[in-house]
């Protein structure tokens, strides 16, 4: 019983956590909220033969910070990934307790793979 309170709460978390993932990464990706700022680079001044060029950055800064964000969030589905895994085998392993216990005859190579 306890393998099965623990394997419905580690697979709702690891749903909650792909939602919330999916949730923010297509908000900020169709442009509803804005992606944090992590990184904040400063105007590029080359001085040349010609005088001195300035590259703006504010275009590098955005890309930057959506390639940090999407990595960011990525790594959040892949986390409840492997928590929703990880309850999805406790229930696994839950079932097979409560059939071997059911029954007291031998299991068959076919009882298993039914389980």
């Amino acid at each position: 019983m306890q393998h099965k309170i623990t394997g419905y709460l580690l697979l709702c978390v690891g749903l909650l956590l792909m939602l919330f993932a999916v949730i923010g990464m297509y908000k900020v990706f169709v442009g509803q909220q804005p992606v944090l700022a992590v990184v904040q680079l400063a105007d590029m001044n080359l001085k040349s033969q010609m005088g001195v060029l300035t590259f703006p950055m504010s275009n590098f800064n955005i890309l930057i910070n959506l390639g940090l964000f999407a990595v960011f969030m990525l790594f959040i589905v892949t986390v409840g990934g492997k928590l929703a895994l990880l309850g999805c085998n406790f229930l696994k392993i839950e079932r097979l307790y409560e059939a071997l216990t059911k029954n007291d005859k031998t299991l068959t190579k076919d009882d298993v793979k039914k389980l």
